[in-house]
């Protein structure tokens, strides 16, 4: 089965490239497409669906941040791609780097030693601040996004991150709904 992930941003995919061997567990190979920022994926995703289709995927998932909406359930109703055969939206709450600051054994291997969660992850307000606070403590700068990203894709693992986020755990559930 061919899944195709519509997501923001590069750091996303160069998060999720990392992911495939879950993917691939699972018995699906994953095609991730850059929609380049959440703007963009609203108002070309019907042609980033077709798009996906055309090349062979079987399902579509989107991936946006929930960031800037006040809840999840706006963010999924801007995108508009549940109502397509074989497409659905799965919001990550507030941004995925909640979904890193879920994974604890992720940021203990990359950034701190002594990191624990506290608590769920999708209630931290800014997690994106939070992560880049403790990567510039570690680093002594603030790097980009996408150096942030490669510094956490090999050791995140989104399993691991749906123990204390429930959106990472909603999408779990979603994808494997599909096997």
């Amino acid at each position: 089965m061919k899944i195709a992930l519509i997501v923001e941003g590069l750091s996303d995919k160069i998060i999720l490239d990392e992911q495939r061997q879950w993917f691939l567990s699972l018995g699906m190979e994953i095609d991730i497409i850059v929609a380049g920022d959440k703007i963009t994926m609203i108002r070309k995703a019907l042609k980033f669906y077709k798009a996906s289709i055309i090349s062979g995927a079987t399902r579509v998932i989107f991936l946006p941040d929930q960031n800037g909406d006040q809840c999840a359930l706006v963010t999924r109703k801007r995108i508009n791609a549940d109502n397509l055969p074989n497409a659905t939206t799965s919001v990550m709450q507030r941004e995925l780097e909640a979904w890193i600051l879920a994974d604890h054994n992720c940021i203990n291997c990359t950034i701190d030693p002594n990191y624990h969660t506290s608590g769920i992850t999708d209630n931290v307000i800014n997690p994106k601040q939070n992560l880049f606070s403790m990567i510039k403590r570690k680093l002594g700068y603030e790097p980009t996004t996408v150096e942030s990203a490669k510094i956490f894709a090999n050791q995140f693992s989104i399993v691991q991150a749906a123990n204390a986020n429930n959106s990472a755990k909603r999408f779990i559930n979603l994808v494997n709904s599909l096997v």
